[in-house]
């Protein structure tokens, strides 16, 4: 047999949906101990290594400036040097200014006599010189002969020299001295002053 309940049931309660628990919030993480050690000795190991640098640094300047030092002092020793030898190579070419006339003098003292001992020991005979007129370049020479001849004969010694060429006769004339009938001559010629000069010195 079916039996049937026709009273009303109570209704039951729902339950209260749970609310989703809420994520924990994310905290500060403090570095651990070893951490902050390996960071501390870092820190002082970087300001040694710069305090050792800037020691060392220090140093060097200090070495270089006593360096600078030690070199000006010695410069100062040697401008008394300078001084003294800038006075000595002044002494030596106010030295050498007086010297050089005194050198050229001499210089053409023995050229002028080389150069006069050169003519005598080249003049033929029966020929007299009036006149020499030596320069450092040239010569002229003025004299009377017996012949034309002996004109060309003293051209030609002349041009034997190792000093003297170049001669040529300008003037060439008659001329009476003490009622003999003399050749009165003009020779010109170059002389060989650097030759004679090199020898010399």
């Amino acid at each position: 047999m079916i039996k049937i309940n026709l009273a009303p049931t109570a209704k039951k309660r729902r339950a209260p949906k749970r609310k989703p628990a809420k994520g924990a919030r994310p905290g500060l993480k403090l570095p651990s101990v070893q951490t902050t050690v390996l960071y501390i000795i870092g820190i002082v190991v970087v300001v040694v290594v710069v305090a050792v640098l800037l020691l060392i640094q220090s140093n060097q300047m200090a070495g270089l400036n006593r360096n600078i030092n030690q070199l000006h002092a010695k410069l100062e020793e040697l401008q008394v040097y300078k001084a003294t030898v800038d006075s000595l190579e002044q002494r030596e070419r106010e030295l050498a200014a007086l010297i050089a006339p005194i050198k050229e003098l001499n210089k053409n003292r023995f050229f002028i006599a080389h150069i006069l001992d050169e003519i005598s020991s080249r003049i033929p005979e029966f020929t007299w010189l009036n006149s020499l007129n030596i320069t450092q370049t040239d010569i002229q020479i003025k004299g009377v002969t017996a012949s034309n001849l002996l004109v060309a004969d003293f051209m030609n010694r002349l041009e034997e020299s190792a000093y003297i060429y170049n001669v040529d006769l300008i003037v060439l004339e008659k001329k009476a001295v003490e009622q003999q009938e003399m050749m009165e001559f003009t020779l010109t010629a170059n002389l060989g002053y650097d030759t004679l000069a090199g020898g010399q010195q």
